[in-house]
């Protein structure tokens, strides 16, 4: 086998990587919502705004550990967390009220779910439980 960055003798499988990109795309999109829709929101109204995109920020953080020294707990820690942002969004979704919500919410269902799916394949459950 290959050697990667630190780990001996093992790749990172498409499946992890896939969430991994996934994660950063959703991180890099939440800055640009969060930064677009800022202007015009009282600082509840920001604070409500940014609470799920503190997961996806701190999802994408444990996202950086994937390729080396993460394990099945962070695997968890991101799933539970995704799910924590992806399952408030769908009555977001139905009871947006402008466009720019009805997009924060959207965002959350399409990078999230993906990345929940993606975190429970076989591949990635046995790339998380591999000996350090």
């Amino acid at each position: 086998m290959q050697t990667t960055s630190g780990v001996e003798g093992a790749v990172m499988p498409r499946q992890v990587r896939a969430a991994q990109l996934l994660l950063y795309a959703m991180a890099f999109a939440g800055m640009v919502v969060v930064l677009a829709l800022s202007g015009r929101l009282t600082a509840y109204g920001l604070g409500e705004l940014m609470a799920p995109w503190l997961w996806v920020w701190g999802c994408a953080a444990l996202a950086t550990t994937y390729g080396g020294r993460a394990r099945n707990g962070a695997r968890l820690t991101t799933v539970a967390l995704m799910v924590l942002v992806v399952l408030p969004s769908f009555p977001a979704v139905a009871n947006a009220a402008t466009a720019g919500e009805f997009v924060d919410a959207a965002l959350h269902i399409a990078l999230g779910a993906p990345v929940v799916v993606l975190l429970f394949l076989p591949e990635t459950t046995a790339w998380f439980d591999r000996a350090g």
